[in-house]
């Protein structure tokens, strides 16, 4: 999970704030007296009714949601430009369908003073960590075809290539546990098949990013003119999560393209340390 604490502390907590996909955690919670809504993939009834029984789930930290999300614009959903001071989504960004849509949205939701503060999960530390960092162009590519569910081709690399190292999805940098994968390549493919045919939607994490391919990305959307908000903060973990936070009046990162690019491939490098036979 997110340090919320880190998370927090980028943000102006008495201002007005959407948080985004809290589930049953949040970060920035109503019931702490925050002037937060609520934006989720499900109603709270429908969440409790979905975590009713999983393991170290407070059912009472799941907030009212003010806004049941489709899949297609937030901004068309919610409909408040320039309204709030904060926007927090903690391991949502990577499950967006059209991630340079959920960035045009956010800032045109916030105020023109406002923050965007994110925590992503890093590729090299998940079940994400066989499956290639994902590109601008990928990005544009997704924004272009303008879908509400997942593209086919995603849909399969979720489900052929995710893998535990050591039975666990996720991990911290020393772990060298054993990597295996999560079903048989024959299951995937008829998931897919069922997913093809019909117009079910499966919920999976379309991006996968290192620390460096993130600020490649967002540099390159900013310096292309389509999107205004720029890195205002970042920190890397160097374990399973790294925070940005980002505006329309930070400077943005101070790290060449062509440096971001470099560490991106060295960081994909480090995944495999203990590859089996």
């Amino acid at each position: 999970m997110a340090n919320k604490e880190k998370l927090r502390s980028l943000i102006n907590l008495e201002g007005v704030g959407l948080e985004i996909g809290p589930s049953f955690d949040p970060v920035v919670a109503k019931c702490d007296g925050h002037q937060v809504e609520v934006l989720d993939h499900l109603s709270a009834a429908d969440l409790r009714r979905k975590y009713q029984d999983a393991p170290n789930v407070d059912l009472s930290r799941i907030e009212e949601v003010d806004y049941v999300s489709d899949g297609g614009s937030i901004l068309e959903l919610i409909g408040k430009r320039g309204h709030y001071d904060y926007i927090v989504a903690s391991h949502v960004i990577e499950h967006t369908v059209d991630l340079l849509g959920f960035l045009s949205d956010c800032e045109q939701l916030l105020k023109p003073s406002g923050v965007l503060a994110l925590a992503i999960p890093d590729t090299r530390f998940s079940f994400d960590c066989l499956r290639p960092v994902s590109s601008t162009g990928q990005v544009l590519q997704a924004h272009v075809e303008q879908g509400k569910r997942h593209a086919i081709g995603k849909i399969f690399d979720e489900l052929a290539n995710n893998c535990l190292r050591g039975g666990a999805i996720a991990w911290s940098s020393g772990s060298k546990g054993p990597l295996a994968f999560f079903r048989p390549l024959n299951e995937a493919k008829a998931i897919m098949e069922q997913y093809q045919q019909g117009d079910m939607f499966l919920d999976i994490h379309a991006w996968q990013f290192t620390p460096s391919s993130f600020r490649l990305i967002a540099g390159d959307l900013f310096a292309l003119g389509l999107i205004e908000l720029r890195e205002q903060f970042f920190e890397d973990s160097n374990e399973r999560e790294f925070f940005v936070a980002m505006s329309k009046q930070a400077d943005g990162c101070q790290v060449s393209r062509i440096v971001l690019a470099q560490r991106t491939v060295l960081e994909q490098r480090a995944i495999i340390t203990n590859p089996t036979r």
